[in-house]
């Protein structure tokens, strides 16, 4: 029974795991090794499967877990955009305009507060609902709400600015 309910829950949402992972630790890798090291422990615990509401909640929660606890045991530095160097003179024209507004994003994004943008990259990105987040993040639905319109606020002004006057600030 619980081998299939972890073949049911579990391993459809190891894509969205992995995507959660890479979001928060900006290393495919060691997103890899932490999606894989949190399937290790949710087999471990399969047995307990038939007692969780909202599996997906329950995953994402542990992701994020794991995530920080990786970060705060190895002292792990994320890399901003600022860091990379990107060769503009390697783009097409048509490729060059997309790559800036992308790397502008990011940029706003990664400005953006922790709770923000973890909310938005749950709603936006995974497409989870306010329920699943609240859950996942331990706060209520309005925070999830206020902190998902706030870093819709932050992101639609800042892009406006730098579309307008190509600055961000």
């Amino acid at each position: 029974m619980s081998q299939s309910l972890f073949d049911q829950h579990i391993l459809p949402v190891s894509d969205k795991m992995y995507r959660y992972a890479l979001s928060i630790l900006k290393d495919a890798d060691l997103a890899s090794d932490v999606v894989q090291e949190c399937l290790s422990k949710i087999w471990t615990k399969r047995s307990t499967l038939n007692k969780i509401n909202n599996h997906e909640a329950w995953v994402m929660r542990i992701v994020r877990n794991q995530c920080y606890d990786w970060v705060k045991l190895n002292r792990f530095t994320v890399l901003t955009d600022e860091d990379k160097v990107i060769s503009e003179s390697a783009l097409a024209d048509d490729n060059t305009l997309l790559n800036d507004r992308m790397s502008w994003l990011k940029i706003v994004l990664e400005s953006l507060p922790e709770k923000q943008k973890e909310v938005f990259h749950l709603r936006e990105i995974e497409d989870l609902t306010y329920q699943d987040i609240s859950e996942i993040l331990s706060i209520s639905i309005n925070e999830v709400k206020v902190n998902l319109h706030r870093a819709r606020i932050k992101v639609r002004e800042t892009i406006q600015k730098i579309d307008a006057y190509g600055i961000a600030n």
